[in-house]
């Protein structure tokens, strides 16, 4: 069984879309939704589907949105042995959505992750060094994503998150095995253009000079790029004009994680990437579906 250590966000999402049109500066009649979230708890729930032995190293508070993660982290069989519990809240999302599923707008809160410091991961880092892989996301600090990328010694896993956080890796990306930005992050982190697929080639040139050995860039409808020192290439979306596409993302992170520490070909870990998130994108058409 492979064992990877993931060390990220984790938080409470709330996201709420209108029934109809939606009105800027009014309350709007609609659904909203209370779940689990962040990346770093999301790909490690994902993993454990894969039967990898899973360490979620994130940081709580205490108080009932805590305890719903831990509930969640319990039922995918994820441990938390190595996650710190503070007095803080606990991270928080809000995301508002318009009637067609696109984001309007989304506000995160994850400053209790600044308790994630290099000190803290010191005593647990032989741990880590013992996985078969590390994956790290960008609601990690500045301070704790240098430290990671310094002194883990088995190969790790970036995902940025968002553009807002996705040069918190600074210099150290190229200390990365594989990245999966999506092409906007992409852009940031390799200050090129990644408006066209000749951009992203691109960027992920630049990537692979940088030292990353496997390059990642989701493009939504349009599907998955992929590139390492020998061959790149788009694989076409698996699914296309769904009104949920919640978590798609992070399974198909999951999926090219597993298929990493598999020793698979970069295009094989992409395709199975392409896959798990079409999977989550059907359930979701399905689930709405149901729901009306």
């Amino acid at each position: 069984m492979n064992s990877i250590f993931v060390i990220g966000g984790a938080a409470i999402d709330i996201t709420g879309k209108p029934d109809s049109v939606c009105r800027e500066r009014d309350s709007n009649p609609g659904k909203v939704r209370i779940r689990v979230g962040g990346v770093g708890h999301n790909i490690a729930c994902h993993l454990s589907r894969y039967h990898c032995q899973v360490e979620f190293v994130t940081a709580l508070g205490s108080g009932y949105h805590a305890s719903m993660v831990r509930e969640s982290c319990e039922k995918s069989g994820v441990s938390l042995r190595s996650t710190l519990t503070s007095t803080e809240h606990t991270g928080t999302y809000i995301g508002v959505f318009d009637e067609d599923g696109d984001m309007l707008v989304g506000i995160s809160d994850m400053s209790v992750l600044e308790r994630i410091t290099p000190d803290y991961l010191s005593p647990i880092l032989p741990q880590i060094n013992r996985a078969d892989l590390c994956v790290v996301d960008g609601n990690l600090s500045p301070d704790a994503l240098s430290y990671l990328c310094q002194n883990v010694a088995v190969p790790i896993f970036y995902d940025p998150v968002s553009c807002s956080k996705a040069k918190r890796i600074g210099s150290h990306i190229g200390k990365c095995y594989a990245i999966k930005p999506n092409r906007f992050e992409a852009g940031f982190l390799s200050g090129k253009s990644c408006d066209t697929i000749r951009g992203i080639y691109r960027a992920s040139d630049w990537f692979i000079e940088q030292g990353v050995k496997r390059v990642f860039v989701s493009l939504g409808e349009e599907g998955v790029y992929w590139a390492d020192e020998n061959g790149c290439g788009v694989l076409p979306a698996d699914c296309s004009n769904v009104p949920d596409t919640h978590g798609a993302g992070d399974a198909m992170s999951a999926a090219m994680i597993d298929g990493c520490v598999k020793h698979l070909s970069t295009e094989e870990c992409a395709r199975l990437g392409n896959e798990a998130g079409a999977r989550v994108c059907r359930a979701n058409a399905e689930r709405l579906l149901a729901s009306k």
